[in-house]
């Protein structure tokens, strides 16, 4: 079964037959997790957990893959890896510098990571920048629809409150790329 296969399968109503064909990549999601500090157990929930990652995914619409589906499983298990022994207090500059799969995965790992840090931008603006981000960018309400939605006295204060939650979401952007890169480059304990 190939990717767009798969990813048609993940769409439909037919998703068992794509997530048999997908725990072929398992073994190499174990392997990662036993070389640094992990059991069996927490291979196979973190390989649910990319699974469940990617069926959501796979019904946003839109959504299509710049890479393997079996390197973006991977990436999202490494990820989430890392994530979970900086929660320990046991994450290592090896594991967080370890190319285990060929071709565009840095790449991947780095769009990952950008991707991560715009969502939590977003996330810290408060809910009235949110609603009238989403409304706008989203939903594709007209600005007049949007001010009268949230209280502003019209299209052009819409439009004003638009461009400062944006430059907002800018500013926190560059902020958490600045200290996530900082941060990569210190020694963890």
């Amino acid at each position: 079964m190939t990717d767009p296969e798969i990813l048609s399968h993940l769409r439909s109503d037919q998703a068992h037959k794509a997530l048999v064909k997908l725990y072929g990549h398992l073994p190499k999601v174990e392997r990662m997790v036993r070389n640094h500090g992990g059991t069996r157990a927490d291979a196979k929930d973190l390989f649910q957990d990319a699974l469940i990652i990617l069926l959501g995914k796979a019904k946003e619409d839109g959504f299509s893959l710049n890479c393997a589906i079996g390197t973006y499983l991977y990436a999202i298990c490494r990820n989430r890896w890392l994530e979970e022994l900086r929660r320990r207090g046991r994450f290592t500059q090896e594991l967080a510098a370890m190319p285990d799969e060929p071709g565009d995965m840095a790449q991947l790992l780095a769009d990952e990571g950008r991707s991560a840090s715009a969502e939590r931008a977003l996330r810290s603006l408060g809910d009235k920048c949110l609603d009238l981000l989403k409304r706008f960018y989203l939903l594709k309400e007209p600005l007049q629809q949007i001010a009268s939605a949230i209280g502003l006295a019209g299209e052009g204060a819409a439009k004003t409150r638009k461009y400062k939650c944006l430059e907002e979401a800018r500013r926190r952007y560059r902020e958490l790329l600045s200290r996530d890169s900082s941060s990569n480059l210190q020694p963890q304990g």
